[in-house]
């Protein structure tokens, strides 16, 4: 096994020997889980769906299979990870491998909990357990510093990254579909994009709450900020693991749905919830999800358990930017 980034492979035993070395403050803590306590869904002031949620047709691609659960790990933009939960949930991180970045903006497991993808605003990609690098912007000379966001191939052997402006760049098996830019469509607010599980479309979505769909994506519907609304800004669009519906989030911890994704709680009626949220995490099944805040607050909903956050053990940071859920390794 190897560790890759921007064309570099490290065999499995010098990344194993470097991360007994890693700069992470949470490397092999193990956070025995609590329960959380539930929000309810509720009306609230801020975004507003433009129209009828979107239904989902009754046939649909195979679903993409998201492991069960034991635990999740969360990065700053530094690329140090965090690890709460699962024994073995730790794969690898930037510092661990003597690489200094400030600039991580994402970070998105893999189909069975066993590795994840870390992506950079300039587009590097590094890949940790059992994930495929399939390449990056640097490595292919292209150099930009507004990249937002990675969604894997239902494989792992793919992935496409998005910039601010709707630019997409596919590798690996990831099949381009289309991008704003060339189709036209000149904005500068695109805040993230989700993937189809058939691997030939994606969702991206706008600061203003539209949402663009390409190739097999289903048309979904918008959100708008009606006047004398007070509307965080949104930061997050999940696909259900059937590619037939969206999880949508806000930065005040608010969370929209469409087709068949299901809003299991948030915090849009919370008078004192958070600000800071960056991500939303599904757990398996789509049967809930976790919120995470810039300060590595963790909120879980649904069918999760909660094993543990940095403020709850008093490390204090505010460059969180995602988080996965993880499984146990045997």
């Amino acid at each position: 096994m190897t560790t890759r980034w921007n064309g570099l492979s490290i065999p499995a035993r010098r990344v194993l020997a470097l991360c007994a070395l890693a700069a992470v403050p949470l490397v092999g803590l193990v956070v025995q889980p609590a329960t959380a306590s539930a929000v309810p869904v509720a009306t609230h002031s801020g975004w507003v769906t433009r129209g009828p949620a979107t239904t989902a047709p009754s046939v649909a691609h195979a679903a993409r299979p998201r492991a069960t659960g034991t635990g999740y790990d969360m990065v700053g933009s530094d690329g140090g990870v965090f690890v709460f939960g699962s024994n073995g949930g730790f794969f690898g991180s930037l510092p661990g491998l003597g690489i200094h970045v400030s600039n991580i903006v994402g970070m998105v497991g893999s189909a069975n909990g066993r590795g994840y993808f870390l992506v950079g605003s300039d587009g590097g990609v590094f890949s940790f357990g059992d994930t495929s690098y399939e390449g990056s912007l640097p490595g292919i000379g292209v150099h930009v510093d507004n990249i937002v966001g990675l969604v894997p191939s239902s494989d792992d052997k793919g992935y496409f990254l998005v910039g601010t402006d709707g630019g997409v760049f596919a590798f690996g098996d990831a099949s381009f579909e289309g991008s704003l830019p060339g189709s036209g469509v000149n904005v500068t607010d695109i805040v993230g994009i989700a993937g189809t599980p058939d691997n030939r479309g994606y969702w991206l979505l706008g600061g203003d709450g539209t949402i663009y769909n390409f190739g097999t994506a289903l048309q979904a519907q918008g959100l708008t900020c009606p006047a004398g609304n007070v509307c965080p800004p949104l930061v997050s669009i999940v696909s259900t693991s059937t590619g037939l519906g969206l999880w949508i989030t806000d930065a005040g911890g608010a969370v929209y749905v469409d087709g068949d994704a299901v809003n299991y709680g948030d915090f849009s009626t919370s008078a004192n919830g958070p600000t800071d949220i960056v991500s939303l995490v599904p757990s398996a099944g789509n049967l809930g999800y976790f919120l995470v805040g810039a300060d590595g607050g963790i909120f879980a909903f649904g069918v999760t358990n909660f094993y543990g956050s940095l403020p709850a053990l008093g490390i204090s940071v505010d460059n969180i930017v995602g988080a996965v859920a993880t499984a146990a390794v045997a």
